[in-house]
């Protein structure tokens, strides 16, 4: 009644009212739609007011259109079946790895299928793994209108029942093919032949939370257990990977051309400082405007990438130049526009957008940066009647979004589609003939070793997505920095001339591979706690290296590159060695010993190898 009505809050209200609307959501949407957290959801459903459910939904993983094709149809070039012929030649009951490099759109899946093809036919199994944001249907329809059911699907937005009923399949052997991300190469497979990890750079084999493993160094183990081979492939190998081909650790192939000969782009790199000194401010230069007008005129399609998500990324006082932070962690809260909120990334705490600075008082709050959504408006101003497409991790929550997103670009419905890193990677639109890397620069400044390798491998494997079909493609990449040489080698799509810098830069500063870089993580609601519990292990290590000597540097303790996080202050220390046998055991020890100490009793600590340094 209207009692009740007035004891509820305004976020309650506002999740009554979004609910009454769409009768049930799950409750991620409500959140995020409300700009609310999950203690909002509780209360309301303490009180009877809303309830919580299960829907069960069975269903294959994956929408099946399209017939069973045959593995008939499936047609080597000349290139493709020298490559396949060296790599069978590696599986000969031997543990093997190899690394094989293709420019994009070489058409290294077509190696793959026949790897697998081959695999099956000698009665052995397969493993094939892709990035997390690339498993579009597109890759499982291809497998499973070759290999029909003999082919399962293992990914993180599958149900848990989905996941179970694809793990009994395979347990029960009625499986012999696995298709999936990271965690696919745990499937329990008896008899694997080949293990293939296609974009094997990507970040997203690297789980960051516990257990916090590389899925290449598992299917190195089993590889090793099985007597399999494991075949890398990428565009943009890891800079790890091309140095172990390059000391003859792993084999190495490369396809050299693209598949039916299509020519690569042509790339032009354009300064956003010239635009400036002309006034434009907005995200888009004024070549590219002209550009996407062409496009949209000859009726072919275009993509542009974006290095972030949200609107206007975040709030700053013109007054004290103070910029809005999250109360959580020492990161900047990002506008959304969806839901008129100022949002953290890493915490999801969200408040109403502010006109006050909480620093000076000054009322002169201006919105600046560059995201998804301001260049959607930006696009559907200059151009009122394009049909524009918005991909990012705010606009494809469900789990079939995607596709049904990638399938109606791919039908022509869209002119235009805008996107975060999950558009760069894999995708094959024939009638795409231009590419614009909107913000090159803003991986390259990232506070972490790879984030030259990141740049390179996100800008080269975007500008592959243009000209895949009939006609030649263009891509434009828009940088304040344009003599960069990173920006330049991924314009020549030139990844050896990247590769022989990059591997120098490391050698001469000991970053992997010529070291492996172990970090030691503290975090705790108490600043001189964590610190003091760093500053502790410190001592703990010294002990323990005095017991075990071993080469190693150690850097720190340190305030992390983001030093609060969810409320909580963090403290690393990093520790450059080569993880082998003695160090781990070294670790184990130091890290034992630590959980023994009442100092780390309110502290949360953990050890991760070569992993994420935010």
């Amino acid at each position: 009644g209207d009692e009740e009505n007035r004891r509820l809050s305004e976020k309650q209200k506002s999740v009554i009212a979004l609910l009454e609307e769409t009768q049930a959501g799950s409750v991620k949407e409500v959140c995020y739609l409300c700009g609310v957290t999950e203690v909002v959801l509780k209360t309301l459903a303490k009180k009877g007011i809303i309830e919580y459910f299960e829907r069960e939904i069975y269903r294959t993983p994956i929408l099946s259109s399209g017939d069973s094709q045959s593995l008939e149809n499936v047609i080597l070039s000349n290139e493709q079946q020298q490559v396949y012929d060296g790599i069978c030649a590696l599986m000969n009951g031997q543990p093997n790895a190899a690394l094989l490099y293709g420019v994009t759109g070489s058409g290294k899946t077509q190696v793959f299928i026949k790897l697998i093809e081959e695999t099956v036919k000698r009665g052995q199994q397969a493993v094939m793994l892709v990035p997390e944001i690339s498993l579009t249907p597109q890759t499982v329809q291809k497998f499973q209108c070759l290999f029909g059911n003999r082919v399962a699907v293992m990914h993180s937005s599958l149900s848990l029942g989905e996941r179970l009923d694809e793990w009994k399949r395979i347990k029960r052997g009625e499986a012999d093919i696995v298709v999936g991300t990271r965690s696919a190469v745990f499937a329990p497979l008896q008899k694997i032949g080949i293990i293939i990890m296609d974009e094997e750079g990507e970040a997203s084999y690297k789980s960051e939370s516990a257990p916090r493993y590389h899925a290449r160094e598992i299917a190195k183990l089993r590889c090793v257990h099985h007597n399999a081979l494991l075949l890398l492939a990428s565009a943009t190998p890891s800079v790890d990977s091309t140095y172990c081909a390059q000391t003859g650790k792993y084999h190495f192939f490369e396809l050299k051309r693209r598949y039916s000969d299509a020519g690569l782009p042509d790339v032009f790199i354009l300064d956003l400082k010239e635009d400036e000194k002309k006034h434009n401010h907005s995200g888009l230069s004024t070549r590219l405007v002209d550009e996407l007008y062409y496009n949209l005129q000859h009726k072919e399609q275009s993509i542009l990438l974006l290095n972030r998500r949200g609107y206007n990324t975040f709030a700053t006082c013109l007054d004290c130049s103070a910029v809005i932070s999250c109360p959580n962690c020492s990161v900047a809260l990002t506008y959304h526009r969806a839901n008129g909120c100022l949002m953290c990334h890493y915490c999801g705490h969200s408040q109403k957008s502010i006109n006050k600075c909480p620093e000076c008082g000054g009322e002169h709050i201006k919105l600046s940066g560059l995201g998804t959504q301001r260049i959607e408006s930006e696009l559907s101003e200059l151009f009122s009647d394009a049909r524009i497409l918005r991909m990012d991790t705010d606009t494809t929550y469900s789990r079939y979004a995607y596709e049904e997103k990638f399938s109606r670009f791919a039908a022509g419905e869209y002119d235009i589609m805008i996107g975060t890193q999950m558009i760069a990677k894999g995708l094959d639109f024939p009638n795409v003939t231009l590419v614009g890397v909107l913000s090159a620069d803003q991986s390259l400044y990232a506070a972490d070793y790879r984030s030259c390798e990141r740049t390179f491998s996100l800008i080269t494997q975007v500008v592959g997505r243009s000209g895949r079909g009939e006609k030649k493609g263009r891509a434009f990449i828009q940088t304040y920095t344009p003599d960069h040489p990173v920006i330049n080698y991924a314009a020549e799509q030139n990844y050896f001339g990247f590769y022989r810098d990059e591997i120098e830069s490391r050698r001469a500063l000991l970053y992997p591979p010529f070291c492996d870089l172990c970090l030691v993580g503290f975090s705790g609601t108490i600043q001189e706690n964590v610190k003091y519990a760093a500053d502790f292990f410190m001592e703990i290590l010294k002990a323990c290296l005095e017991k075990i000597p071993l080469p190693i540097r150690v850097l720190g303790p340190s305030p992390a590159g983001i030093f609060r996080l969810n409320g909580k202050y963090r403290y690393r220390i990093i520790m450059k060695c080569k993880a082998n046998g003695k160090f781990k055991t070294l670790l184990r020890h130091a890290l034992k010993t630590a959980g023994k100490n009442k100092a780390f009793s309110k502290i949360s600590f953990y050890a991760d190898i070569n992993g994420e340094i935010f």
